[in-house]
């Protein structure tokens, strides 16, 4: 028997002296003094290098997300200006147009020869004027027009009071652009109203906030007077900034040379608590941007005047007429630190500012400087307690060996009786050592299978029974070794073919000839289920085209019949009616009726089967252009029904452009259909593109004044004929909503409502900006 390592004594030299260790051997030794010491001086390293590590990515984090922020905001400002542009176009082009209308240039000729101012208002031609643009402005959301004289008197306006009085209109705009056939469009400007008695439209208001889009009237090539639309601020100018708004704290709004707000700001009511805003009034023109030097929102003020404040870091710029950024953080009106972009419009002499809080800018990079620091902290901890560790090490490491022995044996054990055959082979193919598990699914006992070459006893030929090359064979040849999962057949000794999935790995990476490890396992009942599944497959594939036939008899077969019912009831209703007796004639009507509304329901059918069944790929679509087209489709009933339709900013997405038409088109034929009795319908669309975790997505609400339901209904309109009301108070097949809830998730969207009864309804719609999916 050989004595252990440990218990032989140190060999002794030639001259009789033990031979002892080198001393840079014993001082590194865990019992010498640099043994002791050298761990703390690495762990001591380590952590030096963890902190420059971090301090070096908290710089590059702030670093990257100030540049992300900073594209952010310079992308929503210039989205911003370009929507604001586009809207000012239209203003000034819808003035140019009534500018060089027959009946306007008519009515200025007219009004010019009146005699007396206080005729005026009993000229035909104010009358006309009136009766033609009174309807268009309120339907478009205009306040009121004025038709100017070339000497700036006011001859013709939606009020009496405004007539015969000097127009303020021409001391906003440049009048020798005007005299150059150029409309023009003023900034807002605050009016005061006196106290008009006897003018129905005074509401008692002492300002208002207006601007006016004003173009030349030119007859004979020459300026004879000027045509002005009155506009309200407070809605499309100011929502066209609104939707420069993102996240919490985001807010993109206008200022002019001064530094005053020509917009709303969302911050009205922090204002108005600070004492900085009247009640009552509007933050457009009644606030300068000006930094109170402290956070107005917890309840501090300065003591100082408000007009000794100074504007803030962005608003001087902007009345400095230059554009830039900061994105390292300035306080805002409220006091509290923003980053933001701006820009100056010298033709417009307006500029424009977006920001948002710091906080809510740098909260997702504040949190990874947070999770750093921990890990810092921690990796600090866990270099401490190596160092510490490290002094032990060696007085385990002959428990280590006697360990790894024991769970060596473990090991072994474990191969022996897991549930999965395993067999090794060595570089030639050969079994070294297997597994009862192999042996049982093989039928081979142990002694048949090692030192036999594998292939030749169960991979010897494919299912089909054709001979199986051995150089082909993925298990015993090849260098490169893949440890997914694949699928072979196995033949038993019994000389059944087994479906088997296996895997294989190399005992020793660094040494392929020290031979592979092969798993495998038997997966004939899994096969079994993908037949069974693969039928189910094809059986839902029949059942689905026996749908599409059937969609097809739908709107040929079943149509077909029912249209001769309907003709044939239209003739007999139209020729032998009145021949009836009364049961008779409400028979007839009942039939017609019926047969009018299932021909209905079998299109709202066809419509719904038909938005996933679609293979149009997505493409742009200009929402805008769709609301268009659907309110040219319902020109007829809104004028029927005297519907006012407001469309505000809506974005261009990825879409299928007729399912949008056909979305927006049921949208708003419902809320027309669910009015109030007696009440005028009133409908909102409008528009913003929020920016998440997901994208951009564009969130659009359709409002309207109607009967409203209750909030418990809120999910049960969307179902397939789900009516809450009966046909007789309402038409209707109940799949118009279902319809349009399938288009948006079609798109990957959601589709929600909100309303109380007899207070109107909001349809909510989500839909990404960009389609990752073609339909």
């Amino acid at each position: 028997m050989k004595a252990d390592a440990e218990d032989m004594p140190p060999r002794e030299p030639a001259a009789g002296r033990p031979e002892t260790a080198p001393a840079w051997q014993r001082a590194v030794e865990a019992d010498g003094w640099f043994g002791l010491v050298l761990p703390g001086v690495l762990a001591l390293t380590f952590i030096l290098v963890v902190f420059l590590a971090v301090m070096a990515g908290d710089r590059a984090l702030v670093a990257s997300a100030r540049e992300t922020n900073a594209a952010t905001l310079q992308a929503i400002l210039t989205s911003t200006m370009q929507r604001f542009e586009e809207w000012a176009g239209h203003q000034e082009r819808n003035a140019s147009v009534w500018a060089h209308d027959e009946l306007v240039r008519g009515a200025l000729d007219e009004l010019l020869e009146t005699p007396v101012e206080s005729s005026l208002a009993a000229a035909p031609a104010q009358a006309a004027l009136r009766e033609t643009l009174g309807p268009w402005l309120t339907e478009y959301g205009y306040r009121g027009f004025f038709v100017i004289g070339a000497n700036g008197v006011n001859l013709a306006s939606l009020r009496n009071s405004d007539l015969g009085r000097p127009s303020a209109i021409l001391g906003l705009v440049d009048v020798e652009r005007l005299q150059r056939g150029r409309a023009m469009l003023t900034r807002p400007q605050i009016v005061d109203l006196p106290a008009l008695a006897g003018d129905p439209e005074w509401a008692g208001l002492d300002e208002e906030v207006v601007m006016y889009a004003i173009a030349p009237i030119i007859i004979d090539d020459a300026v004879r007077g000027y045509f002005a639309l009155r506009i309200d601020p407070l809605a499309e100018y100011s929502s066209t900034f609104r939707v420069g708004r993102t996240g919490v704290s985001g807010e993109t709004y206008a200022v002019d040379q001064n530094g005053r707000l020509l917009s709303e700001t969302r911050y009205a009511a922090e204002f108005r608590t600070a004492g900085l805003l009247a009640q009552g009034h509007p933050s457009m023109l009644h606030l300068e941007v000006r930094d109170p030097g402290v956070n107005l929102t917890r309840g501090t003020a300065p003591s100082e005047p408000y007009s000794t404040w100074p504007l803030t870091a962005a608003a001087q710029a902007v009345t400095e007429g230059s554009g830039g950024a900061n994105l390292i953080g300035y306080r805002d009106g409220r006091g509290v630190r923003v980053m933001g972009a701006w820009a100056w419009d010298p033709v417009r002499e307006i500029g424009a500012i977006t920001e948002i809080d710091v906080d809510e800018a740098l909260a997702g990079v504040n949190r990874a400087r947070a999770v750093m620091r921990v890990f810092a902290v921690a990796m600090a901890l866990c270099f401490i307690l190596i160092a510490v560790l490290f002094n032990i090490h060696r007085s385990i490491s002959r428990r280590r060996t006697r360990q790894t022995l024991e769970a060596t044996q473990r090991f072994r054990r474990i191969l022996m009786t897991v549930a999965e055959g395993i067999y090794g082979i060595d570089q030639a193919g050969i079994v070294t050592f297997v597994n009862p598990r192999a042996c049982e699914m093989l039928g081979y006992d142990e002694d048949e299978l090692i030192g036999q070459p594998i292939h030749a006893l169960i991979h010897h030929s494919r299912r089909d029974g054709s001979p199986y090359p051995e150089h082909e064979c993925p298990i015993v040849s090849g260098e490169e070794v893949s440890e997914e999962s694949a699928e072979e057949f196995f033949w038993t000794k019994a000389g059944v073919c087994v479906p088997i999935e296996f895997s294989k790995s190399w005992i020793d990476a660094g040494n392929p000839a020290a031979g592979s490890v092969v798993t495998f396992r038997d997966i004939t009942h899994r096969k079994r289920d993908e037949m069974a599944l693969l039928r189910y497959a094809q059986e839902l594939k029949r059942s689905n085209a026996e749908l599409q036939e059937f969609a097809y008899a739908a709107s040929h077969d079943l149509q077909e019949p029912l249209r001769k019912i309907q003709a044939f009831g239209e003739r007999l209703h139209r020729k032998y009616h009145d021949a009836l007796d009364e049961t008779g004639q409400h028979y007839l009507d009942r039939m017609v009726d019926a047969a009018s509304r299932m021909r209905r329901l079998i299109d709202d059918l066809l419509g719904y089967s038909r938005v996933n069944s679609k293979s149009t790929a997505f493409e742009p679509v200009d929402l805008a252009r769709v609301l268009a087209d659907v309110l040219s489709d319902l020109e007829p009933r809104i004028a029927a029904e005297g519907a006012s339709v407001r469309i505000g900013t809506l974005p261009a997405i990825e879409a299928d452009q007729g399912q949008m038409h056909q979305l927006f088109l049921n949208l708003l034929s419902n809320s027309m259909k669910f009015h109030r009795p007696g009440v005028q319908p009133s409908i909102l669309v409008e528009g913003a593109v929020e920016v998440g975790e997901a994208g951009a997505v564009a969130r659009i609400s359709v409002t309207d004044n109607g009967i409203g339901f209750e909030a418990r209904h809120s999910e049960r309109i969307f179902g397939m004929f789900e009516r809450l009301h009966g046909r007789e108070e309402y038409d209707g097949t109940g799949v118009g909503l279902a319809t349009c809830r399938k288009i948006v998730e079609h798109h990957s969207g959601t589709l929600t409502a909100w309303a109380e009864p007899d207070s109107g309804a909001v349809f909510t719609i989500t839909l990404p900006i960009r389609q990752t999916v073609d339909a």
